[in-house]
């Protein structure tokens, strides 16, 4: 096996029980770890170390090591739960800019732009391949990974089928704005919710569930919002009349004031995220509740609001 020299780096261990003073740094570890490659495929791992070396903010791994923490998961145990979510979206990400032809992702080239599609495609699928094989680490949870290992396939095809209902050209032409929203949430919804419940199903709350994929799918909504505004010129250069599927310009046609439009349906969502957060176990939903508060921050700066 081989893999860049940071792996045996000493100051990312996280030894059980020991606390996390470099959270995004373990995740990173973690990660890569994961999808070490067998000596030989060279061209893959070079777009490994290609992806990692612009990372990004960890959001779903926080979101997934802060409620596992929470609910009295070690820390050795919430850092690969963490990392779960965060290698799905990560594949996501790859197979996205094969899909959308970007060529550019996080400052540098994409990985079918740097290489192929053929590398991109395989590359993703080590991601998604890598989260099952972390699961594997999580013995001390042994009577819950099946439900585990259905929970992440379930979330994995709400992805897909959430990145479907994107591409759709019925939604395109829709002048529906809850189409719009619904298919933000179909895309990004489903990964945010895993990181939430995994912790919640090895800790057997699976009560709470539910409380946990609702919140974490209004927080997702105005996620993908928030980006939509910043991507609005460029969305609206590649497709003039239906920002290929941009939510601002979705309320631009439905809406003489979209902004302020916007900043309304975010604080409404927003708030909602807060309330059933409020409601998970020993207080796990609080990571989120301070999320949603970034966000809102976020929303009024891009429309303006003042205060």
């Amino acid at each position: 096996m081989t893999g860049p020299s940071t792996l045996t780096d000493p100051a990312v261990e996280c030894p059980a029980g020991s606390p996390v003073t470099d959270l995004p740094e373990v995740i990173r570890h973690t990660m890569q770890n994961a999808v070490m490659v067998e000596a030989g495929s060279d061209a893959l791992q070079a777009a490994i170390d290609h992806h990692f070396r612009s990372p990004g903010g960890y959001l779903r791994a926080r979101l997934g090591y802060h409620t596992a923490s929470a609910l009295g998961i070690e820390s050795h145990h919430a850092i690969t739960v963490a990392s779960i979510s965060e290698l799905l979206h990560n594949a996501s990400l790859i197979h996205d800019d094969v899909l959308d032809r970007d060529t550019r992702r996080r400052g540098q080239a994409s990985v079918w732009h740097q290489w192929n599609e053929g590398v991109a495609i395989c590359l993703g699928d080590l991601f998604i391949s890598a989260a099952f094989g972390l699961i594997a680490g999580l013995d001390t949870f042994a009577s819950r990974l099946p439900p585990l290992i259905t929970l992440v396939h379930e979330h994995v095809r709400a992805t897909i089928h959430g990145q479907l209902s994107s591409l759709s050209p019925r939604l395109h032409a829709s002048d529906r704005f809850r189409r719009y929203a619904e298919a933000a949430r179909g895309k990004s919804g489903p990964l945010f919710g895993l990181a939430l419940e995994a912790p919640l199903v090895l800790t057997g709350h699976h009560e709470a569930r539910m409380n946990a994929r609702h919140a974490t799918g209004a927080f997702a909504t105005i996620f993908q919002l928030a980006d939509d505004i910043e991507d609005y010129d460029a969305d609206m250069a590649l497709d003039p009349e239906y920002g290929a599927g941009n939510m601002l310009r979705a309320l631009e046609r439905i809406s003489s004031e979209p902004l302020p439009r916007a900043r309304s349906y975010s604080d409404l969502l927003l708030a909602r995220s807060q309330r059933l957060a409020g409601r998970l176990p020993a207080a796990s939903g609080t990571a989120l509740t301070d999320e949603c508060d970034l966000l809102r921050t976020r929303i009024h700066g891009l429309t303006g609001a003042s205060g």
